[in-house]
């Protein structure tokens, strides 16, 4: 279980959080709505334990990763919204990057999102759909219960974000969590619990 607990960030004068709280069980699917520039990304960010919060708590399973920064590693996978891969580097390469371990990846993961085909392509080579779905297995690329995901099927075709949405129900039936920054309106409906987020406040819609 996720806990958070009056998350506030601020930058000089510029409150951007204002004591974001919420819950997530397994299985769910938390959405995050709002403008561009809202604080969503920030959010995330703090959530993924790249960004520290000004005050406040996240707790996964009890464990306290404001006070212990290894509870990030141990329980979330990050998707950030701008492409993370080395466009020079092969998939393979990227992948073991991620992981912070050398060779090939596990055959679990290949399987798991298709990458057989493509595993020594430069990332240069790939469409964007593709991209998208080597960047998320780097995010899961550790077996993380919670994944993080900021706009994941922004800019692409139709076809890659139904792809990207099944494995993501996929994901959450096997009681992962999973929090979304979002625009789109079907990731939205197959979200357990939807907030919008505006002036640094999030509200359950």
């Amino acid at each position: 279980m996720l806990e958070v607990r009056d998350i506030q960030r601020s930058y000089g004068k510029n409150k951007v959080l204002k004591g974001i709280s919420f819950d997530a069980r397994p299985g769910d699917q938390i959405a995050i709505i709002g403008r561009n520039g809202s604080g969503k990304s920030t959010f995330l960010r703090i959530l993924a334990g790249i960004d520290k919060p000004a005050s406040g708590t996240i707790s996964f399973w009890g464990s306290r990763a404001d006070k212990h920064k290894s509870v990030f590693r141990q329980f979330t996978g990050y998707l950030p919204q701008d492409n993370p891969l080395l466009d020079e580097l092969s998939v393979q390469d990227n992948i073991s990057l991620w992981s912070g371990r050398g060779g090939r990846p596990s055959q679990e993961l290949i399987t798991e999102f298709s990458l057989d085909d493509i595993l020594k392509m430069k990332v240069s080579q790939l469409s964007g759909g593709m991209k998208r779905r080597v960047a998320i297995a780097c995010a899961c690329v550790s077996n993380p219960p919670v994944l993080i995901m900021d706009e994941p099927t922004a800019s692409l075709d139709i076809y890659f974000k139904k792809e990207i949405r099944t494995w993501m129900k996929t994901f959450r039936q096997g009681n992962g969590i999973i929090i979304v920054a979002t625009h789109d309106e079907l990731e939205m409906n197959d979200s357990t619990k939807v907030y919008s987020m505006e002036n640094g406040v999030l509200r359950h819609t």
